[in-house]
């Protein structure tokens, strides 16, 4: 039996202290009184006289005790909550990053998972926390903020209260003392806490939750259909921000390219691609990977084929040693095509010289030959399944053994049926233990990855990916005795989800 969805309450703000905790403890004391099972899974303990008192009365849960490297921590405890089932739990900072060794890296990962059982949450955030906000809010502040939740988790709460106070009034608090102790609010309001950068935040706070507004009110796709080009560059985080944001004022949704011409990824570019990745996923964005020589006529190709109406390109991509960037041959190719530039004073872009390249290709076809062979792998594995299938009784079993052989490693396939095809005689008796099926309810549940090299469930010793399919969610297990999935596994696989998804 499938679990309703429970509810999703977020109080938002702007900054610190501007009374997100008070106001939701206020409201939980209205609610008890109204005779709501009201319990406390998680408070800041922030030193606020005020705050504090305000929870006086609510049933606060155990934190669950983690040691890690010789101190003890003290985290929420998500399994506690599942388990005690209120009508409202408040669960503060929903930004947190979750100490190691807890069964989630996220705190919005457990609201997630309890919103997904069936219940209702509160929570707090600030304007900063949000992803899509991320590039802008540091140019604001010259802060970077690494605590970030992905920008469905606040587009698609159920309801949203706004806690607001005006900056001046914000920094006297601050110079009271009521929202850190004096000595460090005098560090704040030397750095963080000024008017200008306040203002700043308050008008993205403002138009942030307009968006959000506008989203609900109008939910169906239009015409326009954006596009950016990524790299291993780290400036292409930025292009992929502006392109989420593009997608959010016209209602639609965009798609990250990215176009592979080196036919290999070292540790660097390695690092920063799978942090791309990321950050497409979050914004609510699609991977798209192809390969070629030519990036101009590849992306025109793919432009051409999905209907994009508008590009977003880096500055980065311009070629070194050639007087012409991309850009212009983009416009003389797709001159119908509207192509916003990113400049990037940085340059940080992946560059080449051009006659070591050359010789790179003429001396070493080997490394030619690579970028060949992961796009015809991902062909392979599409048309293998398409011939198979139509043979095929038993369509999980089909694919797991298909993609056993494509990825090298033991595969378990969850849909209407569960499948499992053991790769080199590696034993797989572990998917059937009570914690391993558990990771994979919680996968179907959340609709989200969990084990091996992802944010929760870290101790699995496999990876499990959730693929939708039209009567729910299905899950692809990939075994990790003996290594993670490499980030080319996962390009390969985000490519092939679709069709996993129509045939399971």
């Amino acid at each position: 039996m499938t679990m309703s969805r429970g509810k999703l309450r977020i109080y938002f703000g702007y900054a610190a202290g501007v009374g997100k905790t008070y106001t939701m403890l206020r409201a939980a004391q209205e609610a008890k009184k109204e005779g709501k099972d009201v319990v406390i899974g998680y408070i800041e303990p922030h030193d606020r006289p005020e705050t504090m008192k305000m929870a006086e009365g609510l049933e606060v849960l155990p934190l669950k005790t983690i040691k890690y490297k010789n101190i003890t921590l003290h985290e929420f405890d998500v399994d506690a909550a599942l388990k005690r089932r209120p009508d409202i739990l408040l669960v503060d900072e929903l930004a947190h990053t979750n100490a190691e060794g807890s069964k989630n890296q996220k705190r919005w990962i457990d609201v997630q998972e309890l919103v997904n059982n069936g219940l209702e949450v509160w929570t707090t955030i600030n304007v900063q926390h949000i992803e899509g906000l991320h590039d802008l809010v540091d140019g604001a502040t010259n802060v970077n903020v690494n605590e970030r939740v992905p920008d469905n988790i606040f587009d698609y709460a159920d309801e949203v209260v706004l806690v607001d106070i005006e900056p001046s009034a914000l920094i006297e608090r601050m110079k009271e003392g009521k929202i850190y102790k004096k000595s460090r609010a005098a560090v704040a309001l030397e750095n963080f806490f000024k008017t200008d950068q306040l203002s700043s935040l308050r008008e993205m706070y403002l138009r942030r939750n307009a968006d959000r507004i506008e989203k609900l009110s109008d939910r169906s796709l239009r015409r326009t259909k954006i596009l950016v080009l990524i790299s291993p560059s780290p400036s292409s985080e930025r292009n992929i921000h502006i392109a989420a944001r593009m997608a959010s004022a016209y209602h639609c949704k965009f798609s990250a390219l990215y176009v592979e011409t080196h036919g290999e990824l070292n540790d660097s570019a390695a690092h920063y691609l799978k942090n791309h990745m990321k950050v497409v996923k979050d914004l609510g964005g699609e991977l798209v990977v192809k390969y070629g020589d030519d990036i101009v006529e590849t992306v025109a190709d793919y432009v051409r084929v999905a209907g994009i109406t508008d590009l977003v390109l880096g500055k980065t991509w311009q070629s070194a040693g050639r007087k012409g960037g991309l850009e212009e041959k983009f416009i003389a190719r797709m001159p119908n095509l509207q192509l916003l530039i990113v400049p990037d004073g940085n340059h940080t872009g992946y560059k080449s010289n051009g006659i070591l390249k050359f010789l790179s290709d003429v001396f070493q076809p080997k490394k030619l030959l690579r970028k060949y062979r992961t796009a015809n792998r991902i062909l392979d594995i599409h048309n293998v399944i398409e011939t198979e299938l139509f043979e095929s009784t038993q369509p999980e079993q089909t694919i797991a053994d298909i993609l056993a052989r494509s990825f090298l490693r033991s595969c378990a396939v969850y849909g209407e049926r569960s499948a499992v095809s053991i790769y080199n005689k590696e034993d797989c008796s572990f998917w059937d233990t009570p914690h391993e099926q558990g990771v994979i309810e919680w996968v179907k549940m959340n609709n989200l990855p969990a084990g091996k090299g992802t944010d929760t469930l870290r101790d699995a010793r496999a990876i499990y990916l959730p693929i939708k399919t039209r009567k729910g969610i299905a899950v692809v297990a990939f075994s990790c005795l003996t290594s993670k999935l490499t980030v080319t596994d996962r390009l390969v696989f985000s490519q092939i989800k679709s069709l996993l998804g129509l045939v399971l």
